[in-house]
């Protein structure tokens, strides 16, 4: 019955591919079978120091995972995943692609992963998640969470909204997102190994404010950090304000 009305659904409603635009065809999900093999993955979750290490660590900050999916460019046609989780009202997207990216964390047996007590999406001020409906940061650790059990908290809270970060400089960044998040209810996160989840990391300026809100806070005995996508460092150090 259900393959039944999958058929049906395809051939009135078809599903796109958000790369390549192809319909998509039973068992395939978030993209197509030969957009998702294409996918210009990172790799970083299987090398301990990469560059989300290097953006976010601090004298004593350490992480234990810095993991992103993909490499990110607003250039390639796979932007068009995050964009679409997360501007065209299609959550289902960025919670799929948390749960894709999960499965092959899990086939490559990463140690951090298994030890990852609590899933904290970055979060969003009331009032944007009003106007979009979802939180795509939380969708993302849903999807993770339906691949490998650990649960999701909602500790992490937006003290203020903030402008968007698109067409900032690094030092605007950091700036614009300075001190925007605090912890809720932190005495439940003592000694956990908490995991903050987010869409992309650009400059680190909004997972580095989460993760000094976690270590001042909360005190948890690890940290890591997921995302789907990384924008590689040369995409965006030492570019003007405009860039």
């Amino acid at each position: 019955m259900n393959y039944l009305l999958g058929s049906v659904l395809d051939a009135f409603f078809p599903r796109l591919c958000p790369v390549c635009g192809c319909s998509l065809v039973r068992g395939e999900t978030l993209m197509c079978l030969s957009c998702l093999a294409a996918l210009p993955r990172t790799r970083m979750h299987l090398r301990p120091d990469n560059s989300i290490t290097a953006r976010l660590t601090r004298p004593g900050l350490r992480l234990e995972l810095a993991a992103a999916w993909m490499d990110y460019s607003r250039h390639s046609p796979y932007a068009a995943v995050i964009r679409d989780a997360k501007y065209a009202g299609m959550p289902h997207i960025a919670r799929e692609a948390g749960r894709l990216f999960a499965r092959e964390m899990l086939a490559d047996a990463v140690p951090a992963l298994a030890d990852i007590d609590v899933l904290l999406p970055v979060p969003m001020h009331w009032t944007r998640l009003l106007r979009r409906g979802y939180n795509q940061s939380r969708e993302i650790a849903l999807g993770i969470s339906a691949a490998t059990g650990i649960p999701v908290g909602d500790n992490l809270h937006a003290l203020r909204g903030h402008a968007t970060q698109t067409r900032r400089s690094v030092e605007e960044r950091m700036r614009n997102v300075g001190g925007i998040i605090a912890v809720r209810r932190p005495a439940e996160l003592l000694g956990l190994h908490v995991a903050v989840v987010d869409d992309v990391i650009t400059t680190g300026a909004t997972l580095a404010d989460a993760l000094h809100a976690l270590r001042a806070q909360a005190q948890p005995r690890a940290m890591s950090v997921i995302t789907i996508g990384a924008v590689r460092s040369d995409e965006w150090m030492f570019k003007p304000s405009n860039a």
